[in-house]
């Protein structure tokens, strides 16, 4: 049997879904905008005793980014979105960045996401990680005179989560070992914070030399 998924139709809502979470300043994964689609048309077809091919003209790429959005809104009230829900990276300027300062900075993207991963954030994880991925990137192409080029916007996307995992640190104890028994990692975690701070102050002032 041919997977529903496949079809013209099904693609067409998860493009358009895409596009209406773009008017909104947000971005997605595919495979999670899918997933969103999927549960919906699935939804709509058991109550209305459709198949899958006829519910999907029923749900619409607006309905489905409102699912979307109303996850995430869920999210920032407790739990953690389910959604790979990026904020729609706007500036694409390139700063040139000494190749040692982004090494720090892939540290600090590696760390926070292992901070945001052990507690249960997994997008804030992700987030980070895609962030460290990006800046290895940058690293590794050629650069000369030492510098590399590197998008402003990662440098603003990973202030703001890494000073975030840094309060989330201090204000909701999130450890390098949330076990519950104490075995010397809230000094590890107290020793974390400031170093956090630093690379979040670094991005910054690398985004503000790009500015000008």
């Amino acid at each position: 049997m041919a997977d529903p998924t496949d079809t013209l139709p099904f693609k067409a809502l998860v493009a358009q879904t895409s596009a209406v979470l773009l008017t909104r300043g947000v971005e997605i994964e595919l495979a999670a905008v899918r997933s969103a689609a999927t549960h919906l048309v699935e939804a709509m077809a058991e109550r209305s005793g459709m198949d899958f091919e006829e519910a999907v003209r029923l749900v619409t790429a607006e309905t489905v980014a409102e699912a979307i959005m109303q996850a995430a809104a869920e999210g920032d009230q407790g739990a953690a979105p389910p959604h790979a829900i990026r904020p729609v990276r706007i500036d694409n300027s390139t700063v040139n960045t000494p190749v040692e300062v982004l090494g720090h900075l892939v540290m600090a993207a590696s760390q926070a996401g292992k901070y945001a991963g052990l507690n249960d954030d997994g997008p804030a994880a992700a987030h980070l990680l895609d962030l460290a991925t990006e800046i290895g990137a940058a690293l590794v192409k050629r650069h000369a005179d030492g510098l590399a080029e590197i998008q402003v916007g990662i440098l603003d996307e990973l202030a703001v989560l890494v000073d975030t995992v840094a309060d989330r640190v201090e204000e909701d104890c999130w450890s390098i070992c949330p076990c519950g028994e104490e075995h010397g990692q809230a000094q590890v975690d107290a020793g974390a914070t400031p170093v956090m701070r630093h690379h979040a102050s670094l991005a910054r002032g690398l985004r503000e030399e790009a500015a000008g």
